[in-house]
C-alpha cells in the first residue's frame, strides 16, 4: 500500500530528513539517502521530538532502528499516524524477514566528481577576473598620482589623487562584486534549479548542503537561522549556486548596493575632477 494522502517532512537534527514517497520512506542524511520499502518496517513510534522506524526482523533476532530526533511533535505524530496506517497487512503466522536486507543506501557524493577533480565546495572568494581587474585599477591610479605630481609640481595634489583614487577603486570594486551577485542571483532564481538544502555541521562550522541532479552533495556557507533554506544553482555547472533569501532581505541589500554604487562613483568622479588641472582642464 502507497502513501498517497499529504504527508509531512521530518528535518531533525544533524540535517537528517524523513519524508515518504509513495512505497517507501527516504531517510536523507548528509552524505547519503536510505531507501526504506513499506514492507520492510514494522512501524513507526513517536517520543515527544523523536521518531523511530523499527524494522521487520525475525523471531529472537535484534531488529533495525532508525531515529530521527529533535523534529516537530505535532508532525512526528501525524507522520507516525499515516504510515503505519499504510504499511501492508501480515498474517498473524507470516514469517518475518529481515527488514534491513530491503533498505537500499545511495551515496549522494558521486565518485565521478571526484575522478574529475571537482570539489562539491562552491567556491567563496573573488573570481580571478575582478582581481586582475582590481590590480590593473590601483596600477593606473599610481601612475595617474605620479604624473599629476611631476606635471602640476605639486606632490601634494599627486598624493591627495592617489588616496582618493584608490579609496574609489576600493567602492568601485565591492560595488561591482554585488552588482555581480545580484545578477547571478536574478539568473539562477528564474531559469536554475532550485532544492531544499539541509543545515550541516562540516569541518567546524554550519554550512548547506545541496544535492545536484547527478547525485553529487555539494555545500554552501550560510545559516538557515532557523527557517528553511533552498539553493538555486546552475543546471549546467552545479558549482554556480546562491541561498535563496525573502524578498525583505533581497530589497535591503539591493538598496544598499546601490549606495554603495552611487558612492563609489562620486568618488571617482571627486578623484577625476582632482587630477583635471593638472593635464590644463
Amino acid at each position: 500500500m502507497s502513501i498517497s494522502s499529504p504527508i509531512p517532512v521530518l528535518r531533525g537534527d544533524n540535517g537528517l530528513q524523513l519524508r515518504a514517497a509513495g512505497e517507501e520512506l527516504l531517510l536523507r542524511r548528509p552524505d547519503d539517502e536510505l531507501s526504506i520499502p513499506l514492507a520492510a518496517i514494522a512501524c513507526v513510534r513517536t517520543e515527544r521530538r523523536s521518531v523511530s522506524i523499527e524494522l521487520t526482523a525475525p523471531v529472537g533476532a535484534r531488529a533495525t532502528v532508525y531515529r530521527v530526533k529533535d523534529v516537530s511533535a505535532a508532525a512526528a505524530a501525524l507522520f507516525a499516524d499515516m504510515v503505519n496506517a499504510a504499511l501492508p497487512e501480515r498474517a498473524e503466522d507470516e514469517p518475518l524477514i529481515d527488514g534491513s536486507t530491503l533498505v537500499v543506501t545511495r551515496s549522494l557524493v558521486a565518485a565521478a566528481a571526484d575522478a574529475e577533480g571537482e570539489e562539491d565546495d562552491v567556491p567563496v572568494g573573488f573570481p580571478s577576473p575582478a582581481k586582475w581587474a582590481t590590480w590593473t585599477a590601483v596600477s593606473a591610479v599610481v601612475a595617474l598620482s605620479v604624473v599629476v605630481g611631476l606635471l602640476d609640481k605639486n606632490w601634494g595634489r599627486g598624493i591627495a589623487t592617489l588616496l582618493l583614487g584608490e579609496l574609489g577603486v576600493g567602492a568601485s570594486f565591492l560595488a561591482w562584486l554585488g552588482l555581480v551577485s545580484i545578477g547571478r542571483d536574478w539568473y539562477l532564481r528564474r531559469y536554475g534549479i532550485t532544492v531544499d538544502a539541509l543545515q550541516v555541521y562540516r569541518n567546524g562550522t554550519d554550512t548547506n548542503a545541496y544535492t545536484d541532479t547527478d547525485g553529487v552533495t555539494r555545500y554552501i556557507g550560510g545559516t538557515d537561522k532557523g527557517r528553511p533554506v533552498q539553493v538555486a544553482y546552475h543546471p549546467r555547472k552545479p558549482r554556480t549556486a546562491v541561498v535563496r533569501t525573502g524578498r525583505g532581505e533581497q530589497t535591503g541589500t539591493l538598496i544598499m548596493i546601490l549606495v554603495l554604487t552611487a558612492i563609489a562613483a562620486l568618488i571617482d568622479y571627486g578623484a577625476f575632477r582632482l587630477a583635471l588641472p593638472s593635464f590644463g582642464g
